[in-house]
């Protein structure tokens, strides 16, 4: 171990819940900078952005519904509880500050292009999945690196995935709803996105957010890390966040809200193999850590307060190894 993971390692056993304050790492610096800097960026962009303040207030009541929910689905997530909250919070920050930020200048940038191709009806389609999806994933990649004191598993992306896509959704349904006219389009708005569409940008990034995992934790072993496997684990969230974006392809509702629901439909089925293959990735972390495969097996039968204690306890000593 390298003195400098050595030394964050040390930082993190005595203050667990710090964890992301590593000083000794530039990634570190480069995070901090760039969550400032953004962070009033969004907060001037979310200020012009409001209308009247009954409408603000309508907005933000219901963003926080949506907050909510990212809450439960994260809590439900079937995962041994390694992520540090540290690391989780600024998770969920880098996609509230930093990807709001930058995604609205490169699409307007992007936009102007396009439109100037003749292809403006095509814009967001074209921009959208590119800029953001990127940016979303650069912020798990430094969170993913900050956590590298110990030992990565998929789930670890999977986690810091979903919650980098709900705080970029929750300020991009926010700067939405306040730019309603008034109250009663603030509230069409924000009903709308919660339930057409609802945690796409979560469930987009947290396959990309395994997949990154899976390489940088076969790199951290040693291994091969398999970078390939990005390809497929990119390019799908972008491909579906591009048909979603599509403009209306026919005036026939039911066609329009059949190939809705079937993009919805990919993008949980591609959150549910994220999260079972973090799943399994966790088990066979639990499986080396007791240093014994048929542990595994009586692990699943044990009680749920057992499985618990037997967890705290591996995560205690991987902490002091």
């Amino acid at each position: 171990m390298s003195a400098v993971r050595q030394d964050a390692a040390q930082r993190v056993q005595h203050h667990g819940r710090l964890a992301v304050w590593q000083p000794g790492q530039p990634v570190f610096w480069l995070f901090l900078v760039l969550l400032v800097c953004s962070a009033a960026l969004t907060s001037i962009e979310l200020v012009a952005s409001v209308t009247a303040p009954q409408s603000a207030l309508a907005a933000l009541l219901l963003v926080t519904v949506q907050a909510v929910l990212f809450v439960l689905i994260v809590r439900a997530m079937p995962r041994f509880p390694r992520q540090p909250a540290s690391l989780r919070v600024a998770a969920l920050l880098w996609g509230m500050t930093v990807v709001p930020a930058v995604a609205i200048l490169a699409n307007t940038a992007a936009s102007d292009a396009i439109e100037a191709l003749g292809l403006g009806s095509f814009s967001a389609s074209l921009s959208a999945p590119i800029n953001e999806d990127l940016l979303r994933l650069l912020g798990v990649l430094l969170v993913l690196s900050l956590a590298q004191f110990r030992r990565l598993t998929v789930m670890d992306g999977a986690v810091y995935g979903f919650l980098v896509g709900a705080g970029f959704e929750l300020v991009e349904n926010l700067l939405y709803s306040l730019r309603g006219d008034d109250f009663g389009a603030t509230i069409s708005v924000g009903v709308t996105r919660l339930f057409v569409g609802f945690g796409l940008h979560a469930l987009w990034t947290t396959l990309a957010g395994a997949a990154l995992a899976y390489c940088l934790s076969r790199r951290q072993c040693g291994q091969p890390a398999r970078w390939w496997v990005l390809v497929p684990a990119v390019v799908t969230p972008m491909l579906l966040h591009a048909g979603w974006d599509t403009p209306e392809f026919s005036i026939f509702a039911v066609l329009k809200f059949a190939l809705l629901g079937l993009l919805y439909g990919l993008s949980i089925a591609c959150f549910f193999f994220a999260v079972r293959w973090g799943r399994r990735s966790e088990f066979a972390w639990y499986s080396q850590i007791q240093d014994d495969p048929a542990s595994l097996i009586e692990f699943r039968r044990l009680p749920r307060s057992e499985r618990r204690r037997r967890i705290a306890a591996a995560v205690g000593s991987e902490r002091r190894a």
